[in-house]
């Protein structure tokens, strides 16, 4: 009986001691910043204060003749050891005359052209890493999402362009298909 209540107990405390480590997401990218990315194994980057839920859901707004649709969604991802909380942005593009010019809405949460591996900054925006179909002649860099104060439909968003070009690009550097300047945008 004795074996069995030590057994217990003992499995009890070692459950306990291997709880994995809880960072805020808003903590993220100030800790890789001071801790020069050392993130504990088993650590646990969580949305532990729902900031996420304002920049989820559909949102449209319209540039420079095109309109824009833009979906937010939050998933959690494991890496190395370490559970995220993220949030993934898909899109749609079409111009004045309705015709696709671009149209991420039914990738996998896999696919390079799903916008992702985003931190909050310090102004509150959430930041996602951009990708874009002819990435290697320029077309990538992050994306600012920021909900407009003192309401829950109202936000904004511009690209800002990393444009690094790679030696395999021969067409001269891409065309930018994302706001370029603050779109306004309404939640849908």
């Amino acid at each position: 009986m004795k074996t069995k209540y030590l057994t217990i107990v003992l499995l009890a405390v070692s459950l306990w001691g291997c709880k994995a480590q809880i960072i805020p997401v808003e903590q993220h990218h100030s800790y890789y910043k001071k801790n020069g990315i050392e993130i504990p194994d088993g650590a646990y980057l969580k949305d532990v204060n729902n900031l996420f839920t304002k920049f989820l859901g559909t949102w449209k707004g319209s540039y420079n003749s095109n309109f824009y649709e833009f979906r937010i969604v939050k998933n959690t991802k494991s890496i190395l050891g370490i559970q995220k909380d993220e949030l993934l942005m898909r899109y749609k593009i079409t111009d004045a005359n309705g015709n696709l010019t671009e149209n991420t809405l039914s990738l996998p949460n896999d696919s390079p052209f799903v916008l992702k591996s985003g931190y909050i900054a310090e102004t509150g925006s959430y930041v996602f890493s951009y990708i874009g179909r002819n990435n290697k002649c320029g077309q990538n860099g992050w994306v600012f999402f920021n909900q407009t104060k003192n309401t829950t439909n109202k936000a904004k968003l511009f690209l800002s362009v990393q444009g690094e070009s790679y030696p395999i690009c021969d067409t001269g550097p891409a065309e930018q298909i994302l706001p370029l300047d603050w779109i306004g945008l309404t939640k849908q």
